[in-house]
């Protein structure tokens, strides 16, 4: 037992090493297993154009948190733009009957999440906010993509600009305290009250919610700025997202009716990559460099048929590292979690499984995440990750496919981006890593 726990420290050490090693005889009596570790297998890979992220699913595991709002411009990935789409339904059955009352204001409230912020933090922000022509609604196991747009009306239900900090929080005046509260940071969206009045005074429509589902649709919120940023907006269950209904009976008398807002929401993304870097990687799959975008920006391809070539030998240990390019200066943050995936013989995109195993161990086995490091006595920030199951399967006989995906493992809520060395590179090179036993 003591010895087989030295072992495995003993292989943990060589996966710092650098040179190919072939170690085993002055440790084990007769040679009887022969441990070789090599950074030299062979990997290629290419930037490919990503499918339709997931933006909404009917199901109660799904836990989409972040959705985005803006449009960013950069240099090497293009045009980024993203819009914001939310069904309303009534909370209950109590909305008050306006035969005597006022309607005062009505304000869509969308807190935003402060690890959503991507690009310039504070910009002004041009925000628009328009009904739907179709009513937003999905049946059982529907699933909305990021690609699906919604038609809207020609006319507003708001606009206005503002300055948006994720960071600071609002003082607003409550008619209903009739004093400033301190609330955290949201957008507070004044809509037009002659829209509401109609439909705050037919009972026909405030207490029946298939019909007050027909009759108002669902709205599209959008955003433009001169800056570059993008807001993250957090729809979460606990988030306090809702449509404030603000009526009063008297002069001094002040109270407020909330819809639900955005049970149903989806994010609608556009890239124009013309020109660019990754518009060039993507058609000539040659490039030195890979190019990784959240929304429904470029994923990475990796071939690691060369595991294929070891089928005779146990592998302990499979780890690939990416080298990010330091830029100066980018526009967005790069990506900082990978996810790994692969196609499976159904023709399926299906996460690895030291992917999978990671979230319910304590242990991290799959890792993905960019760290800083030394590399050659030069500071770099790489991505590694491990693979051991995945090519094991490989060489069972069990995946066929010797070709793995990578992606951000936060695509479909983020606006991040990373470029990275490819195989090719003289300092960093994209690595295949290996560690196997001869039995």
């Amino acid at each position: 037992m003591r010895f087989n726990l030295f072992l495995l420290l003993f292989i943990s050490v060589l996966l710092s090493c650098n040179e190919e090693i072939t170690v085993g005889s002055s440790l084990l009596d007769g040679g009887s297993v022969v441990l070789d570790y090599t950074d030299t297998l062979a990997i290629s890979g290419k930037t490919i154009s990503s499918d339709p992220v997931v933006s909404f699913r009917n199901s109660s595991t799904f836990t989409g948190r972040t959705y985005l709002l803006g449009q960013i411009d950069d240099p090497v990935f293009g045009s980024s733009f993203s819009e914001l789409y939310l069904n309303t339904s009534i909370v209950d059955q109590n909305f008050p009957i306006f035969d005597t009352l006022t309607l005062d204001s009505v304000v869509m409230v969308l807190p935003l999440d402060t690890l959503g912020q991507f690009g310039v933090d504070g910009a002004v922000h041009n925000i628009e906010v328009y009904q739907l022509t179709e009513q937003l609604t999905v049946e059982s196991q529907d699933t909305i993509y990021s690609n699906q747009r919604f038609e809207t009306e020609m006319t507003p239900l708001a606009s206005f600009s503002r300055r948006v900090s994720h960071r600071d929080s609002l003082e607003i005046y409550s008619i209903i305290e009739d004093t400033l509260l301190k609330v955290p940071p949201q957008l507070r969206i004044p809509l037009d009250t002659n829209f509401w009045s109609a439909i705050a005074r037919d009972t026909s429509i405030n207490r029946n919610d298939d019909v007050y589902q027909e009759t108002v649709r669902g709205f599209v919120v959008r955003t433009t700025s001169s800056e570059n940023s993008m807001i993250g907006v957090d729809l979460s269950a606990a988030s306090a997202v809702a449509l404030q209904l603000y009526y009063s009976t008297d002069d001094t008398t002040h109270t407020a009716y909330f819809f639900d807002l955005g049970n149903i929401r989806s994010n609608y993304f556009e890239h124009d990559f013309s020109g660019t870097d990754v518009d060039q990687a993507i058609i000539d799959s040659s490039s030195n460099l890979f190019y990784l975008q959240e929304m429904n920006g470029p994923d990475i391809e990796l071939d690691i048929s060369s595991i294929l070539d070891y089928s005779n030998r146990v592998i302990n240990r499979a780890t690939i590292d990416l080298v990010l390019v330091d830029e100066m200066d980018p526009v967005v943050r790069p990506v900082d979690q990978l996810r790994v995936s692969y196609i499976n013989d159904d023709g399926n995109k299906t996460v690895i499984r030291d992917n999978l195993l990671e979230p319910a161990t304590v242990i991290q086995l799959f890792n993905g995440s960019l760290d800083s490091l030394n590399i050659n006595g030069l500071p770099a920030r790489q991505y590694s990750f491990d693979i051991t199951n995945h090519v094991n399967f490989i060489i069972s006989g069990d995946i066929t496919s010797t070709k793995i995906f990578v992606e951000s493992s936060n695509k479909s809520q983020g606006a991040a981006r990373s470029v990275i060395y490819g195989p090719a590179h003289q300092e960093f090179p994209a690595k295949f890593k290996l560690i196997s036993s001869i039995p």
